[in-house]
């Protein structure tokens, strides 16, 4: 598990610590649950259940996909 996230497999969440560009706050200032509910992954940016995105199994799978390219992108 990185260092900037807690987990809690029981509950089926983590928290991502993130930062805001808008805010331009640290690293901390705004957090990002992601959590498992009916089987779809909900983010929930700033845990302030304001705005959520909720992706099911093919979004998951294209977002995974699409940070998997970034992530081993060589430049």
């Amino acid at each position: 598990m990185p260092k900037n996230a807690t987990t809690s497999l029981a509950c089926g969440s983590t928290t991502i610590l993130a930062s805001c560009a808008p805010h331009r706050g640290p690293r901390v200032f705004a957090p990002l649950l992601v959590e498992t509910r009916d089987g779809e992954i909900v983010l929930d940016a700033q845990v302030s259940n304001g705005c959520q995105i909720t992706l099911d199994e093919a979004g998951v799978s294209a977002l995974f996909d699409l940070l998997g390219a970034w992530l081993t992108k060589t430049e």
